[in-house]
């Protein structure tokens, strides 16, 4: 039943506004004869909400008073269907959602009662509309509105209907069961009882199933159980089984879509396929030879893409080394005058550059899970305190203004992760915020349940982007511009690395232009929420002694003579080869007290050396320090059982360098 056009009252509340149907429909109802009476004797709390309701973009619906009166704005009448609107506008919630209310009842009772808001995800709350109680499946929030004697006056609602993902969900599980059962028939009888099975699997789809083959494939058959419509789909049609039918008893609470009968469709195609494959044995040793070259190709291109990230890693770290090391050797000596803003300038990039490398290089990793958390109790504080210093660089850059909100509680899980995690989204925050802009870093705890927010004034996310703002190398529309920079991926590692945590993250935009709030979820990790005491350490690096001897092995040799340079200028005493001929040769005549072997070196590597350096006189004490622009876990692990006392990854870290030769 569609609504009837409406004209407001000329002098028409701005609260509710105008000029959609809905903001017209509530403009010119018959209010006095509801509980609430008329528009003019509202109290504020409720003109509050109701300004709230009209003006939003996405479903929302009010509940007022004890009758639970409700309003809904323009994007809710969709939810509706046919059936309850416009009928439903100043309607008492109880009279209105009969079908409903034993679900909806007490969650709305447990809100006015309690006073605290409720969130639902994909929850199945059957309604009546088009005609009939249909299955629909909803994410949504209940919130108290408070009214001027500080009660619950009223719930406000936010809601998605998520039906259709739902149901794909659903479905597509039934078919990846179905087939993996399939897979262990031998015979025809086999695959009936895998069908017959498989109602069980999925009754909300599913009724009951009739495998017709032969000559009575071609009639319609009668209803095979429960109260739905019957559905013939004929293998013929899907050009595979000539002599097949399938006949579904279909759900009557879901409307037969294309979705729905796509997944039909999808059913008889596999159900045909097993078929096909049992009339023939070369047929199916054909097809499992396929499969297992597939699964060898799979295979090899996920070995050679890990082994090309890491080898990117590496060709991308290698130029990065005297770089770094050259800025720093710079700022050690006071150098720069005019260029300090220049010297900036490269340092900021350079530590964006190394950053992209490490997120492109985590994202490989955990996807072939050669990631482990490190999980170890600690204060919350200390690992949020580390993500915003990570993240401040590009928040004073942007001449942001970042409120934080910490609790004092201690956390259990893995420290450096979650502060990557944090860091990516304040960077990102700053990052898409035009300069001098807001961000926010709050955090809320709910018994052992720890929510972290970081929510931005920015440029927002458009509707069409958020369902898949977290995919791997998914971005906003950028088009010929390009300054914000970013590869796509680290939100893609921002749900690898929460979800490791069995958490969840979830972002949320009103729209391009109107900020965006991202909320970390990270359930049973909190410990406790005694005070944590504060331990102040010396942050210097260590002192060296002075003198000390080093080795410096590297065929690159600008990153030779760079890093020989810093050592020289931090009190060492560097000596410099090019290659494991030249430094055995330097080694025999004097031997050094510590050398750092690039692992990557041509002819012998840094292993093959340091075996080498160790059969010198006086090589057994011998300090090894190995470098590398490979940086993963099994490189250092490979660094430490051929006996390096260290594994330093380009570009190097002076403190890590100065630890290292401690």
């Amino acid at each position: 039943m569609l609504a009837q056009s409406v004209t407001p009252c000329p002098s028409s509340p701005r609260f509710i506004g105008s000029g959609t149907p809905m903001r017209d429909m509530v403009q010119a109802h018959r209010w006095e004869d509801t509980p609430l009476g008329a528009i003019a004797g509202w109290p504020a709390s409720l003109r509050g909400a109701v300004s709230v309701v009209m003006h939003a973009v996405n479903p929302m619906f009010l509940w007022w008073g004890e009758q639970l009166t409700q309003i809904y704005n323009d994007a809710y009448v969709p939810c509706f269907g046919l059936g309850k609107h416009p009928a439903a506008l100043g309607q008492a919630g109880r009279a209105c959602w009969p079908e409903t209310w034993p679900i909806i009842g007490p969650q709305i009772d447990a809100v006015r009662s309690g006073g605290e808001a409720r969130w639902y995800e994909n929850k199945l709350v059957p309604i009546f509309r088009n005609g009939r109680i249909e299955d629909v499946f909803w994410s949504y929030t209940y919130t108290p509105v408070f009214n001027e004697l500080d009660e619950v006056g009223g719930v406000l609602v936010v809601c998605t209907e998520t039906t259709a993902q739902v149901l794909a969900e659903r479905r597509r599980h039934a078919l990846d069961l179905l087939s993996r059962r399939l897979l262990d028939c031998r015979c025809e009888q086999d695959v009936d009882g895998v069908v017959q099975l498989s109602v069980g699997d999925n009754p909300g789809d599913l009724l009951g199933i009739r495998l017709l083959q032969g000559e009575t494939a071609l009639a319609r058959p009668g209803s095979v159980g429960g109260t739905g419509e019957v559905l013939v789909i004929r293998g013929a049609e899907l050009q595979l089984c000539a002599e097949l039918a399938l006949a579904f008893d279909v759900s009557p609470r879901l409307p037969m879509d294309d979705a729905y009968r796509q997944f039909l469709e999808h059913y008889t195609a596999t159900v045909c396929g097993a078929l096909s494959r049992l009339q023939s044995d070369r047929a199916l040793a054909e097809a499992m030879a396929e499969s297992e070259r597939l699964n060898v190709d799979l295979n090899l291109s996920s070995r050679i893409k890990d082994e090309f990230l890491a080898m990117l890693g590496h060709e991308l770290r290698n130029p990065l080394a005297p770089i770094v090391t050259a800025l720093k050797l710079m700022k050690l000596r006071g150098a720069g005058g005019d260029t300090m803003q220049e010297q900036a300038v490269i340092e900021r990039q350079v530590d964006h550059l190394v950053r992209l490398v490490d997120d492109l290089l985590d994202v490989s990793r955990i996807a072939s899970g050669k990631v482990e958390l490190r999980k170890e109790t600690v204060a919350l504080a200390d690992v949020l305190n580390k993500a915003i210093e990570m993240a401040s660089p590009l928040l004073e850059q942007k001449q942001h203004r970042l409120l934080v909100d910490v609790p004092t509680v201690r956390w259990h899980g893995d420290p450096a992760r979650l502060a990557q995690v944090v860091s990516n989204l304040l960077s990102n925050a700053a990052r898409y915020t035009p300069a001098g802009g807001h961000v926010t870093l709050g955090t809320r705890i709910k018994g052992d349940t720890v929510q972290i927010q970081v929510t931005d004034d920015g440029n927002g996310i458009a509707p069409s982007l958020l369902p898949h703002i977290f995919d791997l190398f998914v971005q906003g529309n950028r088009q010929l511009d390009r300054a914000k920079g970013g590869l796509g991926i680290g939100l893609a590692l921002v749900r690898n690395l929460v979800q490791m945590h069995g958490g969840a993250v979830s972002a949320y935009s009103a729209g391009e232009g109107r900020g965006s709030t991202f909320t970390i979820t990270l359930p049973d990790s909190v410990v406790g929420e005694a005070p944590v005491p504060v331990v102040y350490t010396n942050t210097a690096p260590p002192e060296q002694g002075a003198g000390l001897r080093v080795l410096v092995v590297d065929d690159n040799q600008d990153a030779a003579d760079s890093l020989a340079d810093l050592l020289g200028a931090l009190g060492y005493q560097p000596t410099v080869a090019y290659d494991p001929a030249q430094a055995i040769a330097l080694a025999a005549v004097g031997m050094p007290q510590v050398a750092i072997l690039d692992i990557g070196l041509p002819g012998m590597d840094g292993f093959e050396l340091a075996d080498h350096l160790r059969k010198l006189p006086d090589g057994p004490g011998l300090k090894l320090v190995a470098l590398s622009g490979y940086g993963q876990e099994h490189d250092k692990t490979r660094s430490r059982e051929a006996g390096f006392a260290a594994h330093l990854v380009k570009p190097i870290n002076i403190a890590d360098l100065q630890i290292s030769l401690s």
